[in-house]
């Protein structure tokens, strides 16, 4: 069974393992970078099957009006099992209706997020990052 833990910390070493498993395309070679990317976000939410780290769901939030998620991955072997759907849910429930949430999904994952209630939206834009 899967459980799902709020801000349950975890290091740097189980983000990368859980991205480099999951098709999730993260610098996953920067160790530091990829610290800092835990030690900033305030948003964490993880799935555990018993011991084992098999799901993360990342973010930043203002706890007030608007949630971004930044990350959410399964490990690939446990994909299809609606886990992102429940890291997903465990984080609307917790933040609540009048908080607004907001990704940029990856092609590959376009299909998933209006089966989970989110809105395809064509007024986003972004400036890219170099690395």
């Amino acid at each position: 069974m899967i459980e799902i833990q709020a801000n349950k910390k975890i290091t740097a070493e189980e983000l990368i393992t859980v991205f480099m498993s999951s098709g999730i395309n993260r610098p996953v070679h920067d160790q530091a970078r990829m610290k800092r990317m835990l030690d900033n976000a305030n948003i964490l939410y993880t799935a555990w099957d018993s011991a084992k780290l098999v799901g993360v769901l990342r973010g930043v939030s203002d706890m007030s009006y608007c949630t971004f998620v930044s990350d959410l991955a399964v490990l690939k072997n446990y994909q299809g099992q609606g886990i992102g759907a429940k890291l997903l849910a465990a984080l609307r429930e917790n933040q609540g209706e009048n908080i607004s949430t907001v990704l940029i999904s990856a092609p590959s994952a376009t299909h998933f997020y209006p089966k989970v209630g989110f809105e395809q939206v064509d007024q986003a834009f972004k400036q890219q990052r170099r690395y």
